[in-house]
């Protein structure tokens, strides 16, 4: 049945999960050196997300500090070194503070915000702005997994989407200026700003809650829907703008919405060990997909599956082609992906599916 018994849910999605975890940041025993490549330049005018190889970055600052605060959010001051090729670097100083809701407070080591300083020799493009690293949590190979799967799901999100989130995978240096002995070395996420997302789709976002899915550009929506059916995830509201944000084209003269989501950790793809769905959905297990999008006529819908449909060579090719991702646990994702896929070869039956899931407003 069309679910407008669960439509209170959405108001149980835009409570923050809180959750407490005491603990020392771990695999401090992975110690790195840095390597002079010159005489770093300054920072200026480098492209963070001109390319899908990982990035070389260097963060010195004070680590104790960053993780005793990571509750309270503070800046402190840091410096970013950024390796372009085996001889050229470059540099310069940050601000850093932890952020986050959940994962801040339940990792031993936090997200992070890189703040660029307004300064002459600043990369232009982010001079004043941020800059979003998801980071890996707790050191250890499960954790780095989890990081990487959720990277993956930004790709075929981005394959899905013209409007999208640009990330960057990263390999991370982080320097105890205080204490080397701490220094240790870590995969990250690089997400650019909302701010560059919206220029860049010629768009500006809008930051109220009066939205709802029926506000947004169906085909846009649908699509947003889909992709969270697929991989699995649940953890995401247009109402309360959680994991989701929205632009309105600047072209554009209908007003609707255009979905953007982000922060894939909950779903059934990555499938966190401390990730459950809310108690009020009808699954058991983030793995279980649950159609979380509009109810619409099937010649409204079908369009967007065979979008999908598609795709599905181009993203088993993006998992299968991602190397730093262990065997196992790419046939994990593959596998996972192909399930929704199996269920598309019987459109019409999917269709029902989907329509029995789905929400009226």
């Amino acid at each position: 049945m069309r679910l407008t018994y669960y439509l209170p849910l959405v108001f149980v999605i835009c409570m923050i999960c809180t959750g407490s975890y005491s603990q020392e940041p771990v695999g401090m025993q992975d110690r790195i050196s840095v390597q002079p490549m010159g005489d770093p330049s300054p920072v200026n005018g480098f492209d963070f997300f001109a390319s899908e190889e990982p990035l070389q970055m260097t963060l010195s600052f004070d680590i104790k500090a960053l993780v005793k605060s990571k509750l309270n959010q503070e800046y402190f001051d840091a410096s970013l070194t950024v390796k372009v090729n085996d001889t050229v670097s470059v540099s310069q100083p940050i601000k850093i503070k932890a952020r986050g809701n959940f994962r801040c407070s339940f990792c031993s080591f936090p997200p992070i915000m890189l703040k660029f300083k307004n300064r002459d020799d600043e990369i232009k493009p982010l001079a004043g702005k941020t800059l979003k690293l998801v980071t890996h949590c707790n050191l250890t190979p499960k954790f780095e997994e989890y990081l990487l799967k959720e990277y993956l799901a930004y790709r075929l999100f981005n394959l899905v989407a013209s409007y999208s989130y640009k990330t960057r995978l990263a390999t991370i240096n982080y320097i105890d200026h205080d204490k080397p002995e701490n220094s240790f070395t870590a995969y990250g996420i690089l997400i650019e700003n909302e701010t560059m997302l919206a220029e860049r789709n010629d768009a500006v976002i809008i930051n109220s809650q009066k939205f709802t899915p029926k506000d947004m550009n169906a085909a846009d929506m649908t699509r947003v829907a889909l992709f969270n059916f697929m991989i699995g995830n649940t953890d995401w509201s247009v109402q309360c703008q959680h994991n989701i944000k929205i632009l309105i084209s600047s072209k554009g003269l209908t007003g609707k919405g255009i979905p953007v989501a982000y922060d894939f950790d909950y779903s059934g793809l990555v499938n966190t060990y401390y990730s459950a769905p809310y108690e009020e959905l009808p699954i058991k297990s983030v793995t279980d997909r649950y159609y979380q999008g509009l109810c619409l006529r099937d010649e409204e819908l079908k369009p967007i599956l065979e979008e999908f449909g598609g795709l599905k060579e181009q993203m088993l090719g993006t998992i299968h082609d991602f190397e730093y991702l262990s065997k196992g646990a790419k046939k994990q994702v593959e596998s996972y992906i192909n399930g929704f896929y199996d269920m598309y070869k019987n459109q019409n039956y999917m269709i029902s599916q989907l329509n029995s899931m789905c929400m009226s407003f």
